[in-house]
């Protein structure tokens, strides 16, 4: 299948404002140094419901994310913990462990701490394209990003396009990539940016023999969407499990499918 998708003069407006925006913010790369998240130590507010699934994935993992990250970061990291954990429970198998391990559009990689803490992968990389986003209190992506990798073993993350990496991986996440105009351009990027097929093919191609992608998509359509590419760049689902109670409301269920190479 090959995405093409209908470009508005509106679209192509946005996308040219996003396009200049980020060629800015990548020529400048003015960095406050590593930002470290202070631990906030226990998190209030919580449902019933959600202190039960909370308290059951501390146990079940023996990590408290708060003892390392901030609230809402906790609180974010127990949400994609859940969502993994309940997926291969679903699934009805262990999840892979103590591989080389890929991730790919990790933005600030805030949920770090959640892929170590279910995998526990033997070495992590965290890839970006943005990195130089600039948040409000001046500190940029990519300082964020070295703060969340630098807290465990093994774990790096590299300010790049993931479709120019080579290096290959036993296990590659993929988390709501961009399979449409319209979030790709909400998200502040720019048009040139949405590219797909390519993005999976490169996945696939660095895939090791026998190994396998773990794709997250917003919603049963993109997930369509995303399962035809899949299906295109040579590899065969496993699974598929969608999410219809997680753990932070969520404008759409997200969907998790499992691909072997």
């Amino acid at each position: 299948m090959q995405v093409t998708p209908m470009r508005s003069w509106t679209q192509r407006l946005r996308s040219l404002r996003n396009r200049i925006s980020l060629l800015v913010a990548n020529r400048i790369r003015y960095s406050r140094g590593l930002h470290i998240e202070q631990p906030c130590g226990r998190i209030d507010g919580l449902s019933p419901a959600q202190q039960v699934r909370v308290t059951g994935l501390r146990r079940k993992y023996g990590f408290a994310f708060e003892s390392l990250l901030s609230e809402e970061t906790s609180l974010n990291n127990y949400a994609y913990l859940d969502f993994l954990d309940r997926a291969w429970v679903a699934a009805g198998g262990a999840p892979p462990a103590g591989l080389v391990m890929a991730d790919v559009g990790c933005a600030s990689f805030w949920y770090a701490a959640a892929l170590q803490t279910f995998f526990r992968p033997r070495r992590l990389t965290g890839y970006e394209l943005e990195a130089y986003r600039r948040y409000a209190n001046g500190y940029t992506r990519q300082d964020y990003a070295q703060g969340y990798a630098g807290a465990w073993p093994a774990t790096a993350f590299r300010a790049q396009d993931y479709l120019y990496e080579t290096e290959s991986a036993e296990l590659i996440t993929c988390w709501f990539p961009f399979v449409s105009p319209e979030p790709i351009l909400a998200w502040g990027l720019s048009l040139n940016l949405l590219k797909p097929n390519e993005l999976v093919r490169s996945m696939a191609g660095n895939l090791k023999p026998g190994g396998a992608l773990l794709m997250v998509n917003h919603g049963s359509e993109e997930a369509r969407s995303a399962a035809e590419l899949c299906a295109a760049a040579g590899l065969t689902r496993q699974w598929q499990w969608m999410d219809s109670q997680p753990l932070r409301p969520r404008p759409q269920p997200p969907v998790a499918s499992y691909w072997r190479h």
